[in-house]
């Protein structure tokens, strides 16, 4: 619900703020426009639920807090530094299922709010999580396609996919180092059946 609210800000964000960056580059010239990569695009829903399921519950209020704070990153980024996408048109799209999802996508979701990519860094994070575990980098290997993706479907620019992925490690960083640090001085006692230097 918290998530859902903060939302409300990224619509506002996307459609209230005028353009005043062209973060294009000959890179994202050479990248081609995959309609199909939209299944990999919308499969960020589905990691970001199968990250939720798998941590226990004490990692999962802190990976809310942890989407959260990224989350208000990106939104400065989008503040500071607002560009446009300039999305292919509709009629570029063969007729048919993916001009439809396109469609839908176009209608929701406006071509601002590109840096830093909010996409990248929510599902960087669940990654990031679980990438220690069993399958872990099967998680990662997920979330880069997923980043890959956002530039196949021609959302996001190259810097947008670098910034994101700035913004998820630097949060992981932070938040979940909180949590080594607590547990230090208990790992200590565990260890050793004391507590000293």
């Amino acid at each position: 619900m918290t998530i859902a609210v903060t939302f409300q800000a990224y619509f506002w964000l996307n459609d209230t703020l005028p353009p005043r960056y062209d973060f294009s580059t000959p890179l994202d010239a050479l990248i081609p426009f995959l309609p199909w990569s939209y299944a990999v695009y919308s499969s960020f829903f589905a990691l970001l639920l199968g990250a939720a399921w798998r941590l226990e519950a004490d990692e999962y209020l802190r990976m809310l807090a942890a989407v959260l704070v990224a989350n208000g990153v990106c939104y400065v980024g989008f503040l500071l530094f607002t560009a446009h996408y300039p999305r292919p048109p509709l009629e570029s799209i063969p007729p048919g299922f993916w001009r439809e999802q396109f469609r839908v996508m176009y209608a929701s979701d406006g071509a601002g709010n590109t840096f830093p990519s909010i996409h990248v860094a929510t599902t960087l994070l669940g990654a990031l999580r679980l990438r220690r575990r069993k399958g872990g980098a099967l998680w990662m290997v997920w979330a880069l396609f997923i980043s890959l993706s956002t530039l196949t479907v021609k959302q996001h620019f190259v810097v947008d996919v670098l910034g994101g992925a700035a913004v998820a490690w630097g949060v992981h960083a932070v938040v979940f180092r909180a949590k080594r640090r607590a547990s230090a001085p208990r790992e200590t006692v565990a260890s050793t059946g004391t507590v000293g230097p």
